[in-house]
């Protein structure tokens, strides 16, 4: 392979450099790490790499919260990097809600000494066998013990994170590999092109929307993550067809837009609108939670053709690219007669069920009135952010994260320094718990050091919320582990030198939003509240 570096001396590289070098060649301008024994010499080279800037956390579990939320808003790879064993195992967590959100995140990890990988001799971070803790949460790991192939290792890992359907990868390096040099140099990036789905499918799905007398569209986070977006709203308009979208499929289509209804994620008030469709069509979901009936035609479309089908059987397979597929598909399409109007009352309809539930609404409400339309909302696993799965307007793509069917508590308020860090010109704002937010709010301290300045509100309820609900509804109130004593929220904001507030009346949460977003710094609004109902 041709070499990028020409101009150094291919003899002189370590391990190290070598590294340093792959990563400035595929792209990368950030590294969201926590160092230790087994990776100096790595980050001494990178010393000498000005286009790469190394974030340091105060958590490894950060490090991979923060690569996958730098991954989705930005569209390119996060990296993380973390010392072996203990450091894998605390960044494991992110590493695995970034394979649910189909997130390219690629995770740098240390190795003990060669001679003692896989000897169980006691060295320091040592596990038995690594690759086998990240086996079932990445798309591809492998161990780099030769100094020669970390290049072109480090190369195989970006290709196969980017090709085809995204996910997290794992490289290993053992310290002697960093240090010893090489005469292998840096190796050009392989991209593996996008290809639309083949002729024969595309017809099949066009034949079938063409006869429906009732489609409906189902956008998941396949739209989102390939870019989609343009080419399925022209799709849906050409259609007529009501869009729903799952919850890593917000900001699919723009929810001003007439055709959009909300969202499905285990949402009963989006049962009529799937139920009165004759043909669904579902792109880049696995179609999990759709409920459709016998007699219901689903045309699945995805780029990785093992989802398709799986958990509804598919009367078309498509698979492909979203966008690209998407673009073509429109091409065998007809122009319907406006349907908009039906669509709206949908719209309308689901809106009064949800504000129906409790409170929530009107904190999500408040939310979508306080962050303005370039925002980017993050969402932790807490009440109102299920709330804000099912109500939270949604404008754009990339504006909106959660965690996915792995429900990660915790994961918002790292994820969002991610977030910020990819967009530092976006207002990022940060919906949690008291409990959730508490995982990680060591993290103020990250985000002082860097500069990386985000909002984050904390819905303090004095509990796990939902395991608190859980007792109070399914086994006659009898609380047990569930309720929280939670410090002084701006206390510890100030302590790490951000600002702190507490909004006591939710009609005033818009406007403390305002205000906190129009400051250089970071900053915790705190929400005290009485316990929620169901949301569902």
């Amino acid at each position: 392979m041709q070499s990028l570096n020409e101009g150094a001396r291919a003899d002189q590289l370590t391990g190290g450099q070598a590294l340093a070098g792959q990563l400035v060649a595929e792209g990368v301008e950030v590294i969201f790490g926590l160092p230790g024994d087994q990776l100096m010499t790595a980050l001494d080279a990178f010393v000498d790499r000005p286009e790469l800037r190394y974030i340091v956390t105060r958590h490894e579990q950060a490090t991979t919260y923060m690569a996958d939320g730098y991954a989705r808003t930005s569209g390119r790879p996060g990296v993380a990097m973390v010392v072996p064993g203990v450091g894998v195992y605390n960044a494991a967590t992110g590493l695995a809600t970034a394979y649910a959100c189909s997130s390219p995140v690629l995770l740098l990890a240390g190795q003990v000494n060669r001679a003692g990988i896989g000897r169980e001799l006691g060295l320091l971070h040592d596990v038995h066998d690594q690759l086998e803790i990240v086996r079932p949460i990445t798309k591809w790991a492998r161990r780099i013990t030769d100094p020669a192939d970390v290049a072109a290792g480090v190369g195989e890992a970006f290709t196969r994170m980017t090709s085809g359907r995204p996910r997290p990868v794992e490289v290993e390096i053992p310290p002697e590999t960093f240090a010893e040099k090489t005469t292998a140099g840096v190796v050009d990036p392989v991209r593996v092109p996008r290809a639309a789905a083949e002729d024969a499918q595309l017809t099949a799905a066009a034949a079938a929307l063409r006869t429906a007398s009732a489609p409906v569209v189902v956008a998941g986070g396949g739209v989102v993550l390939g870019d989609a977006t343009a080419a399925l709203t022209r799709v849906a308009e050409l259609l007529q067809a009501p869009v729903v979208t799952t919850r890593e499929g917000k900001g699919a289509i723009d929810d001003r837009h007439p055709l959009s209804v909300g969202t499905a994620w285990v949402n009963p008030r989006m049962r009529p609108v799937l139920g009165a469709a004759d043909v669904v069509l579902a792109v880049g979901t696995r179609g999990a939670g759709l409920g459709l009936r016998d007699g219901q035609r689903l045309i699945h479309l995805d780029v990785d053709a093992e989802q398709i089908g799986r958990n509804h059987p598919a009367a078309v397979a498509v698979a492909g690219d979203a966008a690209l597929t998407l673009e073509k598909l429109a091409e065998q399409l007809d122009q319907r007669p406006d349907g908009t109007a039906e669509t709206r009352a949908m719209r309308a309809t689901a809106e009064e069920r949800l504000a129906a539930v409790g409170p929530q609404w009107e904190m999500v409400r408040a939310l979508r009135r306080g962050i303005p339309e370039d925002g980017i909302l993050v969402c932790d696993t807490t009440s109102v952010a299920y709330m804000c799965h099912m109500g939270y307007p949604v404008y754009a793509p990339r504006t909106y994260l959660s965690t996915s069917y792995m429900g990660t508590l915790g994961f918002g308020y790292p994820a969002s320094l991610g977030v910020k860090v990819a967009a530092p010109d976006a207002p990022v704002v940060t919906v949690t718990g008291d409990g959730g937010f508490l995982f990680g709010s060591n993290e103020l301290a990250t985000a002082v050091q860097h500069g990386i300045h985000t909002v984050t509100v904390v819905f303090d309820d004095g509990a796990y919320g939902n395991s608190n609900r859980d007792q109070r509804d399914r086994f006659g109130g009898r609380e047990y582990g569930t309720a929280l004593r939670n410090p002084d929220w701006v206390a510890l904001a100030r302590a790490f030198g951000a600002d702190g507030m507490v909004v006591n009346d939710i009609a005033r949460l818009p406007a403390a939003l305002t205000e906190a977003l129009a400051t250089e710094g970071s900053t915790v609004i705190a929400v005290p509240m009485d316990r929620l109902p169901s949301p569902f």
